[in-house]
């Protein structure tokens, strides 16, 4: 089984973002994401692209650990829904994933993003899992 802890923390966007990596298994994983300045829009609040890629982070170390190896995905799909503002200087992002369903080529997740013990969002995510194909010798 692969380490989803040295994934996470070999993966640039990660570390770029600043997310943690809090738990993950068993169906569910714990991201932190602080919210920075260079992060806001033109209105002051986070970009809800960000919103969405620590939803989205969340939801696929939900899913790894139940892969087998020689397997990899890809989102497919996701709906988010903004529920209130993310503002600076009222804390961290916390999402949380849950497995709804993990099958043998869809996996499906809800994700609850908050700020400060508040809801600011709520997703579904679908991956495709797929046979990786194998490394080339050189």
């Amino acid at each position: 089984m692969r380490d989803p802890a040295a994934l996470f923390a070999r993966v640039p966007v990660n570390r770029t973002l600043g997310f943690t990596l809090v738990s993950c298994g068993e169906g569910q994983a714990v991201l932190t994401m602080p919210v920075r300045e260079e992060y806001l829009q033109e209105n002051g609040y986070l970009q809800g692209g960000l919103v969405s890629a620590v939803a989205d982070t969340a939801a696929a170390y939900a899913l790894l650990p139940g892969l087998p190896e020689g397997r990899g995905m890809t989102g497919v799909e996701f709906k988010i829904n903004f529920l209130r503002p993310t503002l600076p200087g009222r804390g961290d992002l916390t999402a949380r994933a849950q497995v709804v369903r993990q099958g043998r080529t869809i996996g499906v997740c809800q994700v609850t993003v908050e700020q400060g013990g508040r809801e600011v969002a709520v997703a579904t995510f679908t991956y495709l899992f797929f046979e990786r194909p194998a490394k080339k010798s050189v």
